[in-house]
Formats: C-alpha cells, sequence, structure tokens
C-alpha cells in the first residue's frame, strides 16, 4: 500500500486525536487517585483502606499497578 501525502495527513490528525483521547484519560484517572488518596487519608470510606500492618490502602494498590503498565506522566 503507497502512502499518498493525503493519507499521511489523516493518519497523523488520527494519531494525534488518539494522543488526545490518552492524555485525557491518563489526566482524569490521576486526577481519580489524587482524590482516592486525599480520602484515605481523611479516613473517610474507611472501608476501602486495608488497615492491617503491612497492608497498603485502595489508592497506592491502584497507583503502582498503573505505574507497572506503564504510564507516562
Amino acid at each position: 500500500m503507497e502512502l499518498t501525502p493525503l493519507t499521511n495527513n489523516h493518519i497523523d490528525r488520527r494519531l494525534q486525536d488518539i494522543d488526545r483521547q490518552i492524555s485525557t484519560a491518563l489526566r482524569d484517572i490521576r486526577k481519580n487517585l489524587q482524590e482516592l488518596e486525599q480520602a484515605s487519608k481523611s479516613g473517610s470510606g474507611s472501608a476501602s483502606v486495608d488497615r492491617r500492618p503491612g497492608g497498603k490502602d485502595f489508592a497506592r494498590t491502584l497507583r503502582s499497578a498503573i505505574d507497572r503498565g506503564g504510564s507516562s506522566r
């Protein structure tokens, strides 16, 4: 398949759109993580916090899972 300038332009626009969608989703995830961390620190939502010795709270566990997934900052 030969790529013409028109095809290249279409692919470039599509990639830019996908990049914007990914960036928006990551920003929302980071915001939600911050809210979860604040909630776990303030003691609200204590049902989602593992209070056993050596336990991790939900926000920290979620952040480490996302970090392992290779999210960019």
